[in-house]
């Protein structure tokens, strides 16, 4: 039968401000605003659903026009959103980057506060049968203590993925480490979770630092310059396809989306890594967060 993740965590929209000439602190610089959808969980619920997994999201967003706006694009896609609560008081969740002339981000400012209502409690209200899925993949917007809910629900049962989001948010999957069969992470995100410097840190020491605090997988992203998969057995370093750059936003997402559905289907972790580097090169091609193209054909004849 079809695999089925349930992503749990972001679901907002992006403002993405992308800059005529490269940007200088203090002043007003001239860009070009678009919006799109983003939230690391609904990113990867979009990656996933693509490439054809059965898909549930749990997230929250406020009442209001960027919330509707939110759920009306996820409508048109087979993706559960029964468990998708309209938050009490908080606004949907909001995110502004300013990306330099080469697509690369030079700041983000968020407010995310929406995102502590999805609660132990709230979660632990979810029926059941919700948790019977191959995977849960959450990101590190959760509350530690909703982190730490999971950890222990899903325990044995199904394969936990976590994303670190952002390195002060990375902090809060530390206590979790033994229960995480899959982490994503960058460099920066790594070293928090590992509780390293990273100025002082090789990406293999941290690598190896996430395996020695109990992740079962590590993948760690090093921008243009590949990605490290490693587990107990080997730790191998992927190169990234060559490619026009148009935007950054979301490539993370689509990796570890494409990653966690390659391993699940039981692709040893080099050819889950390939295939992770292939959708993380197509989304670089497009403005959005989500290649809309995406597909498992579009997948397998991505040209190294």
């Amino acid at each position: 039968g079809a695999l089925k993740v349930i992503c749990v965590g972001a679901c907002h929209v992006d403002r993405k401000a992308h800059a005529a000439a490269p940007l200088i602190a203090g002043v007003s610089n001239p860009a070009r605003v678009e919006c799109g959808f983003g939230g690391v969980a609904r990113n990867a619920a979009e990656n996933l659903c693509r490439l054809g997994v059965s898909v549930e999201l749990v997230s929250r967003v406020g009442d209001d026009a960027d919330g509707r706006a939110a759920l009306d694009f996820l409508r048109g896609l087979p993706i559960g959103l029964e468990h998708v609560a309209c938050a009490a008081a908080a606004p949907t969740a909001f995110h502004l980057i300013a990306l330099q002339p080469d697509g690369e981000m030079l700041v983000g400012v968020a407010d995310m506060r929406v995102y502590d209502e999805i609660s132990p409690n709230f979660l632990r209200a979810l029926p059941a049968r919700l948790w019977q899925a191959d995977a849960v993949f959450a990101d590190c917007n959760l509350p530690p203590e909703s982190l730490a809910f999971l950890a222990e629900r899903v325990g044995g049962s199904c394969a936990l993925a976590v994303n670190g989001v952002s390195p002060a948010k990375a902090l809060r999957a530390r206590a979790v480490l033994p229960a995480i069969d899959y982490v994503f992470v960058n460099r920066a995100e790594g070293a928090a979770m590992a509780g390293c410097d990273v100025a002082e840190s090789e990406p293999d020491t941290i690598v190896s630092r996430l395996l020695a605090g109990g992740a079962g997988e590590v993948v760690l992203t090093l921008g243009a310059g590949g990605v490290l998969v490693a587990d107990a057995e080997r730790c191998l370093h992927l190169e990234s396809l060559p490619g026009p750059v148009e935007d950054v936003t979301g490539a993370g997402d689509a990796l570890a989306a494409a990653f966690l559905e390659a391993r699940l289907r039981g692709l040893d972790t080099e050819a889950a890594g390939r295939r992770a580097l292939a959708a993380a090169r197509l989304t670089v091609e497009t403005a959005q967060s989500v290649n809309p193209t995406l597909s498992p054909e579009r997948l397998e004849h991505v040209e190294p």
